[in-house]
This record gives C-alpha cells, sequence and structure tokens, in this order.
C-alpha cells in the first residue's frame, strides 16, 4: 500500500488513460450482441446506433493515446512487450481496420446494393468488434499475469535483445484464469449493455432483473479470475477489487427501480462509474506487471527520466483530460437524443420520399 502513496504522477495519468481507454472501447464491445441479434427492432436502432455510429472514431483516438502514454511513460517495456504479443495486436489491428471500413459502408455506401444492406454490413462491424474484444482480454490478461511470457531486453535480461521475447500461447490460454477472465468480462459488458442502451423493459418482471442477472454472473467469473491473474503480484492492494463489484451492482440495482431508472442508464454516469471501477481494477495490481513472466516488471524501476517525458506528459494530461471530458460530454449528449427529436433514419427517408412524391 505505501506504493500508492509514492506513485508517479505521469504513471497515475496513465492508469487514467488506460481506464479511459477500456471504458469507452467497453461502451462499443456492449452493443455487439444488440447489433448482431437485433437491428430489426426500431428502439435498438435508436438507442444503439445513435450512440456507436459517432464515437467509433474517437475510440481509436483512446488507442492513441494509450500507446503515446506508454512509450512516454515506461518505454523500457514497449519493445519485449511488442515482440511477444505481436499475434494478438496484430489481430487487433486487422479488425480495427475492419471494423472501421464496414461501419462506414452501412452509413455511407449500402444504399441501393443489393448484396448488403445496411443489417448485414452492421453485422460485420459487430463481428469485428467482438474479435477485437477477444483480443483486448487476452492482452490485458497477458499484461497482468505473465502467463507463458518469455521478456527480454529489460530488468535482469537487460543484456538479451528484445527481439528475443515471445508468447507461449498455449500456455496463456491454458489457464482457467485467462479463459473466465475473457468470458465473465463479455457476460458482464452485456449485462451493462442492456442498461447503458436502455433495452430492458422494467415494464416486464425478467426483464426488469435480467441486467442484474447477467451482472451478478459475469462478476462471479470475471473477478475470481482476475484476483488470481495478479495473485503473483504480492497482494499489495487487494482489497481493491471491492470497488468494482460494488460500482459494477450500483447500476442494474438502481435501473430495476423506476424512480432511478433514469439515473442508472444515464451515460455520462455509467461511463463514469467505469472509469472509476477500471482504475482501480488496475491500481490492485500496481505496481506490478508480467507476474508470471520470466521477467516480472516493477514498474518503478522501468520509467523513464528522459526530459522529454515532462513535455511530452503535460501535453498527453491536457490532450487526455479533455478527452475525457468531451467523451463524457457526448454520454451527456447522446443520453437526450430521443426518438421525438432524430427519427430513424428510415423515417426520415420516407418523409424525403413523400415529399418529392407531392
Amino acid at each position: 500500500m505505501d506504493y500508492l502513496f509514492s506513485i508517479h504522477f505521469d504513471v497515475l495519468f496513465l492508469i487514467v488513460a488506460v481506464a479511459s481507454m477500456v471504458t469507452m472501447f467497453g461502451t462499443e464491445l456492449m452493443a455487439v450482441v444488440p447489433v448482431i441479434t437485433g437491428l430489426k427492432n426500431d428502439k435498438v436502432r435508436l438507442n444503439v446506433l445513435s450512440y456507436i455510429v459517432p464515437v467509433w472514431e474517437v475510440v481509436g483516438t483512446f488507442f492513441v493515446l494509450w500507446l503515446v502514454d506508454m512509450e512516454n511513460v515506461i518505454p523500457v517495456l514497449m519493445p519485449a512487450m511488442a515482440y511477444s504479443l505481436f499475434p494478438l495486436f496484430a489481430i487487433f489491428i486487422f479488425f480495427l481496420v475492419a471494423r472501421n471500413a464496414f461501419i462506414i459502408y452501412a452509413e455511407f455506401m449500402w444504399h441501393g446494393n443489393k448484396y448488403f444492406d445496411e443489417r448485414k454490413l452492421y453485422i460485420i462491424y459487430g463481428v469485428a468488434t467482438f474479435i477485437m474484444g477477444l483480443m483486448a482480454f487476452s492482452i490485458l490478461a497477458a499484461i497482468t499475469s505473465g502467463y507463458g511470457m518469455y521478456l527480454y531486453g529489460y530488468g535482469k535480461y537487460s543484456s538479451i535483445g528484445y527481439s528475443n521475447s515471445y508468447t507461449n500461447f498455449v500456455k496463456l490460454y491454458s489457464h482457467a484464469d485467462v479463459i473466465g477472465f475473457i468470458i465473465g468480462g463479455l457476460i458482464l459488458a452485456n449485462g451493462i449493455s442492456r442498461v447503458f442502451y436502455r433495452l430492458s423493459d422494467i415494464n416486464k418482471p425478467f426483464e426488469r432483473v435480467l441486467p442484474l442477472i447477467l451482472v451478478i454472473v459475469g462478476l462471479a467469473i470475471f473477478m475470481p479470475s482476475y484476483y488470481f491473474l495478479s495473485l503473483k503480484d504480492y497482494m499489495v492492494n487487494s482489497d481493491f477489487i471491492i470497488i468494482p463489484i460494488i460500482l459494477a451492482l450500483i447500476i442494474p440495482i438502481l435501473y430495476m427501480f423506476k424512480s432511478t431508472t433514469y439515473l442508472a442508464s444515464y451515460k455520462p454516469f455509467v461511463i463514469l462509474l467505469s472509469i472509476i471501477s477500471v482504475a482501480f481494477l488496475e491500481l490492485r495490481v500496481y505496481p506490478y506487471v508480467f507476474g508470471y513472466s520470466n521477467n516480472p516488471a516493477f514498474i518503478p524501476d522501468v520509467l523513464t527520466d528522459s526530459a522529454m517525458q515532462y513535455l511530452a506528459l503535460i501535453i498527453s494530461v491536457v490532450g487526455g483530460t479533455w478527452l475525457v471530458l468531451m467523451m463524457i460530454y457526448y454520454g451527456y449528449v447522446s443520453n437526450h437524443r430521443m426518438a421525438k427529436i432524430i427519427p430513424p433514419r428510415e423515417t426520415q427517408r420516407d418523409k424525403t420520399a413523400n415529399t418529392t412524391k407531392n
């Protein structure tokens, strides 16, 4: 716990940047199931597409912010991490390009195409985002645990070239903790999505409790898995794992009651709680990463000490803070886009066609 009182501000900002990136990508990942299964439903179209269509580009900005901050704060780890996790990063980037392309096609290029309509293109977007999610969970599990990772170029192996770093992925995925981390995270995201996108009708008894059921099941799988993934990290901040559990349960519980349904599904509220939750999950691990690898990293020992770090940090802090505030504001704007103000695209096209006809 003493390490927290001496934590570097740049590391703290990196933790917040990662939490924001995970949260904003998580809001897209939460849309996968309704996008793939429910676009014929006007409620799903309005609630989900009106959010993800503008936000997908900015999520990519968070990826860039994370990459820049990692390079500024812990550049010693970046080469070894890149070489050892290259297959996961490569798959993630490939489907990132596919995700970007197909959501653009769905929005602007599907009209009059006899082979692909809007719904099919969005399904491809959803599948690509789902695969990105699998890769993201795998990368986070690997960085947290270090299962099967052989890292060189720093610490006691600083004399060995970092290009020799690699990961035994069979060993990584053979751990039940990693599989539980991925499956539990996906179930948890699906439960929160029913609140975030207001997909559950609280006037129907089963739908009212469905988000809470999914969140409890997700937490029951995800949290023990994460606990053991980070167990090697000397249990420095073990109590912090309680905070994300409480915050995750608050959302579906508030959604069950009509007086607090609006608050529970209020997007800035959910985004803020999610950022706090992910940040505390990160703080549970700090100051160690790659705990079960051949070369665990003690963060204070691998921080850069260059003069340029502080100049880059100022830029990152200002830009990153502005980005986070704007995304919370976007959640506010998206939360207030109602059907009576912004009708579905079909209604707009029909209105134009009727006007032309008349």
